[in-house]
């Protein structure tokens, strides 16, 4: 077993570091010499890493253009090496890549469009599960509301954006010209898993977000309401916002369940 796993580790040296002391262990079996036989399992281990990459990130492909994309590849595979049985994973930490290393990291915009394309990915993947309905809050006595904690749905996931990220994915997609990178203040964006099984995308404005992260933190509804209270005229008001964004939730599909707090 130490000898299998001593060739295993070889194997996968040579696959990820292009170390050829794997060589003195196969056999030669013309036509092709050992190093050419095992160029064959380092190109197709390379096209596979690059189509996982090219297949995940298509649109981050497209702003960036062919040769930076081409880089991106190159530099990432060789700073990454993938750590999972799953080729899903390979690119969770290309966002931290465009971040950290030049060229890219020049424009913050790159890694948030890594970002929001790795989010789709997640949210897609999501675990299933049932989706809250209003007559299920309705159901609740009045009295009751307040101890209420609502449970996001497992494909609900959140991104903040200090660039046009998701506005430049979104024109890259229909074939548009995308938009300045530069915008005025952040952006907020809910990604789901919709009911048709597509992955759906929301802005939302900085009150909506401070709501949907209060009910996130699992804060019952009356902090919630008490969370945004300071941006109304009077408290009544307030809970009248966060029914608005409860409503919203339950017809896109971003709860999965409610319970009491004292239940």
């Amino acid at each position: 077993m130490g000898d299998l796993a001593s060739l295993q580790n070889a194997f996968i040296a040579l696959l990820q570091q292009g170390n050829t002391g794997l060589m003195q262990d196969i056999e030669d079996q013309p036509p092709l010499q050992v190093n050419q036989r095992l160029e064959i399992y380092q190109n197709a281990y390379q096209i596979r890493l690059r189509g996982v990459l090219e297949q995940d990130h298509e649109t981050l492909g497209f702003y960036l253009g062919d040769d930076l994309f081409n880089l991106m590849l190159t530099q990432y595979i060789a700073s990454f090496p993938s750590q999972s049985r799953s080729l899903r994973q390979f690119g969770d930490r290309l966002p931290e890549f465009l971040r950290m290393t030049a060229p890219f990291s020049a424009h913050g915009i790159l890694a948030e469009i890594a970002e929001f394309e790795r989010i789709l990915l997640r949210a897609f993947d999501s675990a299933d599960a049932t989706t809250l309905s209003w007559p299920q809050l309705q159901a609740i006595d009045i009295g009751q509301w307040p101890n209420m904690i609502l449970v996001l749905h497992p494909s609900v996931h959140f991104l903040t954006c200090d660039y046009a990220a998701v506005e430049s994915w979104q024109a890259l997609k229909e074939k548009n010209v995308p938009p300045n990178a530069d915008i005025k203040g952040p952006h907020y964006w809910l990604v789901a898993r919709e009911a048709t099984l597509r992955t759906g995308f929301h802005p939302l404005t900085a009150l909506q977000w401070q709501c949907i992260q209060s009910i996130a933190q699992g804060m019952p509804f009356s902090m919630v309401c008490q969370s945004v209270v300071g941006e109304f005229e009077d408290e009544q008001a307030g809970s009248m916002f966060v029914i608005s964004v409860l409503q919203l939730g339950i017809q896109q599909g971003w709860f999965s369940d409610v319970h009491l707090l004292h239940a």
